[in-house]
């Protein structure tokens, strides 16, 4: 299993622990962090549709 870690600005404690980092290297506002960390959740998850559907 592999982990994969959202984070903002500078990544935090959790920088360089998890097997994927994605970073959204904002220092303003944390919701515009948190609005793209949607927006990856949602591609993600259709990746992995798309890659069960293949399988089936």
């Amino acid at each position: 299993m592999k982990v994969i870690a959202m984070t903002g600005k500078d990544g935090g404690k959790m920088a360089g622990l998890a097997d994927v980092e994605i970073r959204v290297p904002h220092f303003r506002y944390a919701d515009r962090i948190q609005e793209i960390h949607i927006k990856v959740i949602h591609i993600l998850m259709m990746l992995i549709e798309f890659e069960m559907a293949k399988q089936a």
